[in-house]
């Protein structure tokens, strides 16, 4: 493409300085002084004065890659030239035959934004935003190849339980898993890291999401607002509406969230199997039954389904056999007995003393004694010694060989409280009334005394809920805030924001039963259960809104009752299984043995004192009783499966120090300033951020009514209306892609001003991008991310890549104007073309290093990961073969990919010594 003398010959090929997207243009005739041109491409024509036409001669150098009309691409050995029309020699790629392409020949599809072309159609850039396209590059190879990517932005505080999990989950060949945490622990931001996670690395693309109709708004909600996932909500309107347009319901979206209602639809549930799902994600799991008629649809979904993850806090509430059934969508070939499941779950029940055992000793110095070592070494069929585990690290390692031989937590994860730690202490504080009629004055004078504190209030239903606080407006003027299922999304965000205002906020969010479910408010330590349910997990899901991680305050758990009416019954009952005080992992047997007898108590008037006695006692053994047997075939080994504290320690390690050294706020506002975005700085750690009139282009959300953002998760947290950006965020995702597949910063002039050097002298700095192409789901780039190949020559030549370090380079030299940049690109254009096809030879040879690496990294780490699972599964039948031959393929298919990686020019800077 070097530039040659007048005269314009028709047929010649050219390209337009200024209209470079027109593609490769056609002289078709000569008259007088004037030219007329050809964009094939755009079927556009124009006329020029020759003398002054912005054109750049368009010409292929030996070596170089052309492509015919017809589509197909040779690769040119000989130019030959006669009566001004060059005709090309070379080799057809496809065929390796040898073809002879006159000029009016070739394609018109000129890749315009390719370095080369822009170049030498005279397009550059400043040099700051070719800077930036290099700190782009850079920023993206660090975060493609960071084990924390896509655990980065979360709006959540980093707890490593979570972290651990989601970590364990997202990188695995097709999770099917039950995740199974303890309420409170955070099951739904879990669910969340994976699928941000999944879908960042290209592991998952398409995912379906099935909740409560009731969290439907509250699901689509949090996770936008926590992992700026964007789900779109197909309920029955909407699929409907799809329908009518003609298209299929379900596949025109990527990320579909559904109530679990449409799975009993005749017309919309049958149809959900026919999307081709990689992730199935399904909230309040225990509610699936096999007696149900949508069991039977969830069966065929999760067998067509790659990966799928069941939520649940309380895995066996509807009966072991329900639990089973659950497993058995997971994993119907290991779940295929339920006798069979039990007598493994007692196998397992027998080693939990002895992991126990192990688990304490690990942080210590005490051995095991002699009774507990060979109680192990039967277990394990070989022999141990108790001076060898007296050894505190031979104890971790063989810890380590039990969770993953025997470990539960391949198919379930299930974190305890106990074990997570972090929660706040829960007071109870009971209130006497006399009668129901007194509750308003006793409620009005409770937030009195407290004030400024918050109370959230729950009752059973929205209409005692409303009616609730509408006494309290009209009897003390007292405006609480209203949160129930018949509110919309908007207006459920309005009361939740009245409440939480510190300044102009109101002391109490009424809540119907939906209150306890979805939403967290950890900044209130106050709850009020104005009535008890009758089921104890749903008193638990009630104070596990306030009860959570995070929570700096004892919770303090206000329940109102009238003495000897039926409340008086429902509160000494809970009481006596100390619900009220402490998480109650019994609460469902206690339910099936005593709620004929509480109902009927209740009922009673007079009550029966002796009676209302006599139940609570019962109830406090029985407690106690199943309290020790659940202690006893405590499942330990699932537990520490599930966290294993010093890994996921590394994990928050790792993400702060990522985050601390790769600044996404420094990149981010050099993006904002080059691109056209305001950014006014509101405080220390937020922004207004909002599109000029000089935006280059479009970017993901980012309204034109502007937004408020933070780079602070501290900030974020304690702010919900600030978007939370990271580089997992999409809008600094786009940001990135930008720079590194668009043309912006991919050409420049710059000046060099020194005097130890003649002037004139110039260089060619190159940048070409190495990229393994390879299917996403292969997550190629945690081994070879898109690599940076520096290549640096002079006017002569030689080259300098390793002589003179790029940031060196770069601090000397200065903005060069786009006038004068445009005269020397002119004067060097058959110089600067033939540098460029010279660079390719020594970036293939820096190229090749990396390649070896990456080809090492692969067989190293992959071998590893197959040889620990095939010796697992030797052990742990819980190990499935298509995880052994998804390893398999993976190691092949990246190999093979890296036997090709795609050597592409990405920026082209020419560097002129001009000295002062």
């Amino acid at each position: 493409m070097s530039d040659t003398a007048t005269p314009y010959a028709v047929g010649q090929r050219w390209l337009s300085e200024t209209e470079t997207e027109q593609g490769l243009g056609l002289i078709t005739q000569m008259s007088g002084r004037m030219l007329t041109i050809l964009f094939p491409a755009t079927d556009e024509v124009r006329h020029y004065a020759a003398a002054e036409a912005p054109l750049a001669r368009y010409q292929l150098l030996a070596d170089e890659q052309g492509q015919h009309a017809d589509g197909w691409y040779f690769r040119v050995t000989e130019v030959t030239q006669q009566h001004g029309i060059n005709t090309y020699i070379g080799v057809r790629e496809d065929t390796q035959e040898s073809v002879r392409v006159p000029e009016p020949q070739l394609s018109a599809q000129v890749a315009v934004n390719h370095p080369m072309t822009r170049l030498l159609a005279g397009k550059t850039d400043r040099l700051d935003m070719y800077r930036l396209r290099q700190q782009a590059q850079q920023h993206l190879q660090a975060w493609q190849q960071s084990q924390v990517a896509g655990l980065l932005g979360a709006r959540v505080n980093l707890l490593p339980h979570q972290l651990y999990i989601a970590n364990q989950l997202a990188d695995r060949y097709q999770p099917r898993v039950m995740l199974a945490d303890e309420v409170g622990l955070g099951k739904t931001i879990e669910a969340g890291y994976i699928m941000q996670r999944r879908l960042l690395s290209g592991r998952s693309q398409r995912i379906i999401v099935i909740v409560p109709d009731s969290l439907t708004h509250q699901w689509i909600i949090e996770l936008q607002r926590r992992f700026a996932l964007r789900f779109s909500l197909f309920d029955e309107e909407r699929c409907e509406q799809v329908a009518l347009d003609g298209g299929d319901v379900f596949a025109s979206e990527q990320l579909v969230l559904i109530p679990q209602s449409l799975l009993r639809h005749r017309t919309w549930g049958p149809q959900l199997v026919a999307v081709n799902w990689d992730l199935l994600v399904f909230d309040e799991a225990h509610q699936l039954h096999p007696e149900q008629p949508q069991f039977a649809l969830m069966r065929e979904l999760c067998q067509v389904t790659a990966g799928i993850l069941l939520l649940t806090a309380t895995p066996e509430q509807a009966g072991a056999e329900a639990h089973f059934a659950r497993l058995r969508l997971l994993d119907p070939d290991r779940f295929y007995d339920h006798q069979v499941f039990v007598a493994e779950q007692q196998r397992y029940h027998e080693l939990a003393p002895l992991v126990g055992a192990l688990a304490d000793a690990a942080g210590d110095s005490n051995p095991l004694n002699a009774t507990q070592t060979d109680a192990l070494a039967e277990f394990l069929q070989r022999s141990l010694s108790t001076a060898v585990l007296g050894d505190p690290t031979a104890r971790q390692a063989l810890l380590d060989e039990l969770l993953d031989m025997h470990g539960t937590g391949r198919v379930m994860f299930r974190n305890a409280r106990a074990h997570v730690g972090g929660f706040p202490e829960r007071h109870l504080v009971p209130h006497e009334l006399d009668d129901e009629a007194s509750a308003i004055d006793w409620l009005q004078q409770l937030l009195k005394q407290h004030r400024p504190d918050k109370f959230i209030l729950i009752c059973k239903s929205t209409a005692g809920a409303l009616d609730l606080a509408e006494q309290l407006r009209i009897r003390f003027g007292l405006h609480a805030a209203v949160f129930h299922e018949g509110l919309s999304v908007l207006e459920r965000d309005r009361a939740a924001a009245f409440f939480a205002s510190p300044e102009d906020g109101c002391p109490l969010l009424i809540c119907s039963e939906i209150g306890s479910e979805g939403r967290n408010f950890q900044f209130a330590h106050h709850l009020i259960l104005f009535d008890l349910p009758e089921h104890p997990d749903l008193l638990e899901q009630r104070i596990g809104r306030l009860d959570r991680i995070g929570q700096e305050h004892p919770v303090q758990v206000h329940v109102p009752y009238v003495v000897d009416g039926a409340s008086e019954v429902w509160f000494r009952w809970y009481d006596a299984m100390t619900a009220f005080t402490a998480p109650n992992a019994v609460g469902d047997a206690l339910y099936e043995t005593f709620v004929e007898s509480v109902r009927e108590l209740a009922e009673q008037q007079p009550l029966d004192a002796m009676a209302v006695e006599q139940l609570a006692l019962a109830t406090e053994d029985k407690a106690e009783a199943l309290r020790a047997e659940v202690a006893q075939g405590r499942d330990r080994l699932q537990e520490l499966n599930a966290f294993r504290p010093q890994p996921a320690q590394a994990l928050v390690d790792r993400i702060e120090t990522f985050t601390e050294q790769n600044s996404v706020a420094a990149f981010m506002q050099e993006f904002w300033a080059r691109f056209g975005v305001d950014y006014d700085e509101l405080n220390a750690d937020s922004g207004w951020l909002r599109p000029t009139d000089q935006l280059r282009t479009p970017l993901a959300d980012l309204p034109e009514e502007g937004i408020t953002v933070t780079f602070s998760r501290a900030y974020a947290l304690a702010h919900e209306d600030v978007i939370l950006l990271s580089w997992d965020h999409p809008h600094v995702q786009q940001a990135l892609e930008l720079l590194t597949e668009d043309a912006f910063g991919s050409t420049c002039v710059a000046m060099l001003q020194n005097r130890a050097l003649p002037a004139g002298t110039w260089f060619l700095e190159l940048t070409f991008s190495s990229r393994a192409v390879a299917p996403r789901e292969l997550a190629v780039q945690e081994f070879y991310p898109r690599q940076a190949i520096r290549v640096l020559l002079d006017s002569q030549g030689r080259d300098l890549s390793q002589k003179v370090p790029a940031s060196s380079l770069d601090k000397q030299l200065q903005f060069m104007d786009k006038k004068q940049a445009r005269m020397i690109i002119k004067q060097l254009r058959p110089a600067l073309q033939q540098a460029m096809v010279n660079a390719v030879a020594p970036a293939e040879a820096l190229q090749r290093p990396l390649i070896e690496r990456a080809q090492q990294q692969i067989e190293t780490v992959l071998s590893q990961q197959l040889a620990r699972l095939q010796q697992l599964q030797t052990r742990n039948p819980m190990i499935r073969d298509d995880e052994l031959d998804a390893i398999v393929t993976r190691k092949t298919e990246l190999l093979a990919a890296l036997q090709q990686p795609l050597l592409q020019l990405d920026t082209a800077r020419v560097i002129v010594n001009i000295p002062a």
